[in-house]
């Protein structure tokens, strides 16, 4: 689909219409364009064969479909942030899942670090925290004033738009990876850090660790653990699941980082992401990047 047509037209409309009915047109308006995603949803089958070699070719279809439906209701989700303000509101959307550990936490005078895999419809479980008292900071890859990544315009504009109006829901501070990390210690007396497991990249200040992940050895950079380490945070693990039920953000119990090695605080975050991607392969974003994992 045309890009400026899908973030100037096609989900501001969406947006204004009910909520069920406006995911529901998102979902099919992905599946109508997916012949202009066919060499993507290929990369995404090659992959989930290798590590789903049992699957029949009809289940690995099915999973590279549903995700071109998460990718249009995730872009929808944008257009609805600003008015997610209330409990009342946002309880329409997603619902939190042993919130209390993070609240605990947070009352207990401890800096709070949550973490997930890029995984779900992840940014909803910030815009829960914040409607129920706790504001979220992050720090993302775009958001710089250079268009770094050669995104196409549209898509670089639309993902500008997106983290501005996130970050007027989250109430905390945005980030930009690469710039001077001091500042996330700061931020963590005031407001919850989100960090994700991401996919390594070149001259990573944070260096990798290399994991059992999928049925191979993959390379995951340690910045989660290290900062955690460093600012004396906990870590509370989350993932957001969809549902024909809506979406449940999930809180786990927190990793208590004092006594544990940065290489071991990765393997818990590591194991937990991979139990994800088993149970619900078709919720992860980062089909296409596995061999950026993998890699030696």
């Amino acid at each position: 689909m045309n890009l400026w047509l899908k973030y100037r037209v096609l989900m501001p409309f969406l947006a204004k219409l009910p909520q069920v009915l406006a995911y529901r047109l998102a979902s099919v308006s992905a599946l109508l364009t997916a012949s202009s995603e066919a060499d993507n949803q290929a990369a995404i089958q090659v992959q989930l064969r290798q590590v789903f070699p049992d699957k029949s070719p009809a289940e690995i279809q099915h999973c590279a479909e549903y995700f071109l439906g998460l990718i249009a209701r995730e872009a929808l989700d944008t257009f609805y942030f600003r008015t997610l303000q209330s409990v009342s509101a946002v309880d329409q959307f997603v619902h939190l899942e042993n919130f209390e550990v993070v609240s605990e936490a947070r009352a207990r005078g401890q800096r709070v670090i949550i973490s997930s895999g890029h995984f779900g419809r992840f940014w909803m479980a910030g815009v829960g925290m914040k409607a129920h008292g706790v504001s979220v900071g992050t720090i993302t890859r775009d958001g710089g004033e250079i268009n770094e990544h050669g995104l196409p315009d549209e898509e670089y504009l639309y993902r500008l738009k997106k983290l501005r109006w996130l970050q007027e829901c989250f109430s905390g501070p945005f980030l930009v990876e690469g710039d001077l990390i001091r500042p996330i210690y700061r931020a963590l007396d005031e407001h919850v850090m989100a960090l994700f497991i991401d996919v390594p990249y070149q001259n990573d200040k944070n260096g990798c660790i290399s994991l059992p992940f999928l049925g191979r050895t993959a390379r995951f950079p340690l910045g989660v653990a290290r900062i955690a380490k460093r600012s004396h945070a906990c870590i509370v693990p989350f993932y957001v699941f969809e549902s024909r039920d809506g979406l449940t953000a999930r809180f786990y119990e927190p990793i208590q980082t004092e006594m544990l090695t940065e290489a071991e605080i990765m393997q818990n975050l590591v194991r937990l992401l991979e139990a994800q991607i088993l149970a619900f392969p078709e919720q992860w974003w980062l089909w296409q990047a596995l061999p950026l994992l993998w890699q030696d």
